[in-house]
């Protein structure tokens, strides 16, 4: 499984942003943008945070892309 790269995070947040002029929630337009990506959140994953999520997670934390060729369910 692979993370989304900084460059996606970052276009991540910025949709997250976007968003909230639209009048809707951060993770509406951050969760749709990755998943246009072609990534999913698996609670499963291991968590990426560098602080292994002791002070909360960062919004990226646990979304995962399968490598191409095998199935992200």
């Amino acid at each position: 499984m692979t993370l989304p790269t900084e460059l996606e995070v970052d276009e991540a947040f910025e949709a997250g942003f976007a968003s909230i002029d639209e009048g809707f929630t951060f993770y509406n337009g951050f969760d749709a943008l990755l998943i246009t990506l072609g990534y999913r959140f698996d609670e499963k994953s291991q968590c990426a945070c560098s602080d292994r999520g002791e002070h909360g997670h960062l919004p990226e934390c646990r979304w995962v892309k399968a490598p191409a060729g095998q199935s992200s369910v």
